[in-house]
């Protein structure tokens, strides 16, 4: 019996113990559920943040730890159950006592199947939310990557997309540029307002008269009425003269003829030897020797060819149309005879120039059309030099300094060419060494701001003030010429005043260009026109110091008028020989 009773008192303990147990399970239970409930929500809080996965991948492996105690637990829970069925059968007697604590085993044992089920419902539960979990991880490293390619796509896009408006800019600043040279106006004039005078000559202005013309030959001619018109319809008598009305027409006669000249030959009569047997006119004197065209008949070939500008083939037609048919290949050969004739003008009009301070020079292209049988391009150049009184024109296929050495290389004196910023000249004035000191183009300079802002409007405002300066240079250089005297070894105050007035401007003005270049990018629209400016400052100041160098080439270019109406008609020349001869 005490070993009974220390056995019931054990098993009781155990009992206890079991209670214990049930308790702390029951506890750990509503733990779980909390926990549970707890997970849930932040399982849809994960699926809302993707930021928060990682922390309930570290709450999932703490519950995942949990549910191995818990299972632990559990097995402990069943052997305590298979030690108390051993305890049930070692110590029947003992029922009646442990009936009670059988009833809560098995009230434990029910509640525990009750548990089982949830318990697994919730392992499973937290398996699927794993799995989710590890879905998501897979979901947003796909997201991640998706999202780094996207972002190297967007920037490459951008970049392109910011070329591409690069590229745009200057496709519509090169459209603008060449839409103005086509369909604009040739000017760069500014916008006056317009006058309210009406054109022609003003009313109560005394107008200048009919031009006399002097040394116009007169023909008289007499225009009689009919001679039934000078009797009298009734009685017959004839009328009598009684005065002259005179009336004038002014008339051109454009007519070929041919001379047919007679040269009589006279024969002495005496027996004297030392006279000629027979004498006669001299010949009448030919431009060319063996052609039957006189010299007024090239003349009129030159200039329908050279002032006004026809092409050969419509020279002859005109000839043609006057009575005197000649092929145009007989023109086009007869370059070779007239070339001589005038090259002696073209080497004295260079010689003269070369005595000259001031000069301008420009070039334009030409064609010739023979460059191509030998492999070239057709493509040449016609050069001119212009001086105060003279032009000389020059022909060559070259653009390089070389030619521009011909032009301007002999000067005797320290020569000022007024020419544009091309880089021959720049060569041609380091090759001859101080001889020559460039004067570069105040309105090429000014062409530059026009191109810059040309397709961009954001652009206009910044265009017209620095035309506005340039315009301000223009008008103190014109006010200063107006007290200029050449002659004169000093000038007047007047003349002082206005040249300190021109030179502060021009300092400001190149002041300014520094300024607002040092505010720009390198890479701006705006920095390229100022950095021009600056680049070529001291060319466009060497007119401030020398009042005799013009502001400007524009002499050049106006001297290139007639030759390129004659390219745009004529296509330039066949043969280099043609091209030399037209210059």
């Amino acid at each position: 019996m005490p070993d009974d009773a220390g056995r019931l008192k054990k098993a009781l303990e155990q009992s206890q113990g079991q209670k214990d147990t049930i308790r702390l399970l029951r506890v750990e239970t509503g733990e779980l559920r909390t926990e549970n409930r707890r997970l849930r929500k932040e399982v849809r809080e994960a699926e809302k943040r993707k930021g928060t996965i990682e922390y309930l991948s570290r709450r999932i492996e703490l519950l995942h730890e949990r549910l191995r105690t818990y299972r632990n637990q559990k097995d402990d829970v069943r052997s305590l159950s298979r030690q108390v069925d051993i305890l049930s059968e070692d110590v029947g007697y003992l029922r009646p006592a442990l009936k009670t604590s059988e009833k809560e085993r098995k009230a434990l044992a029910s509640r525990v199947r009750v548990i089982e089920p949830r318990l697994a419902n919730n392992d499973a539960q937290l398996r699927a939310i794993l799995m989710r979990s590890r879905a998501h991880k897979i979901t947003i490293k796909s997201l991640s990557r998706e999202r780094a390619r996207l972002r190297k796509a967007v920037d490459a896009s951008q970049a392109r997309i910011a070329r591409l408006e690069a590229q745009l800019g200057r496709l519509r600043a090169s459209s603008a540029v060449l839409s103005k040279a086509l369909f604009g106006s040739r000017s760069e004039r500014q916008e006056k307002p317009r006058s309210e005078r009406k054109r022609g000559q003003q009313p109560g202005t005394v107008g200048h008269g009919r031009t006399p013309r002097p040394g116009l030959e007169e023909r008289t001619e007499e225009h009689n009425p009919p001679a039934d018109a000078c009797v009298c319809g009734r009685c017959g008598q004839p009328y009598v003269q009684n005065g002259v009305e005179e009336s004038t027409l002014l008339e051109i006669e454009v007519r070929a003829h041919k001379r047919v000249i007679r040269r009589p030959r006279w024969r002495r009569t005496c027996k004297c030897a030392s006279s000629p047997r027979e004498v006669s006119a001299p010949p009448v004197p030919r431009l060319f020797p063996r052609t039957p065209y006189g010299t007024s008949v090239w003349a009129r070939v030159l200039f329908e060819r050279y002032a006004s500008l026809r092409p050969l083939h419509r020279v002859s037609a005109w000839l043609s149309d006057h009575g005197l048919p000649i092929s145009p290949g007989t023109l086009a050969d007869s370059v070779d005879r007239f070339a001589p004739l005038f090259e002696p003008v073209a080497n004295a009009i260079l010689a003269h120039q070369n005595q000259q301070a001031v000069r301008h020079g420009d070039e334009t292209g030409w064609r010739i059309q023979s460059l191509r049988g030998i492999g070239q391009s057709s493509r040449a150049w016609l050069w001119n030099s212009v001086s105060e009184d003279a032009v000389y024109f020059h022909s060559d296929p070259s653009r390089s300094a070389e030619v521009a050495k011909t032009l301007f290389g002999d000067t005797a004196v320290v020569l000022f060419v007024v020419c544009d910023r091309y880089s021959a000249y720049k060569k041609m004035a380091r090759d001859l060494d101080g001889m020559v000191i460039l004067c570069f183009c105040w309105v090429h300079q000014r062409r530059d701001f026009i191109e810059c802002a040309a397709g961009y409007n954001r652009l206009t405002d910044w265009c017209q003030s620095w035309i506005e300066r340039i315009a301000s240079i223009y008008s103190l250089n014109k006010a200063r010429l107006r007290h200029y005297d050449p002659t004169l070894a000093c000038q007047t105050p007047e003349f002082d005043a206005a040249q300190g007035e021109l030179e502060k401007a021009v300092d400001k003005l190149f002041a300014d260009a520094e300024a607002e270049l040092a505010c720009l990018p390198a890479g701006s629209r705006e920095a390229k026109p100022l950095r021009s400016l600056l680049n070529h400052r001291e060319g466009l100041g060497v007119f401030v110091h020398n009042p005799q160098v013009p502001m400007d080439n524009n002499a050049s270019e106006r001297a290139f008028r007639k030759a390129v109406i004659g390219r745009r008609l004529s296509f330039g020349s066949d043969s280099e020989d043609g091209a030399t001869f037209t210059a």
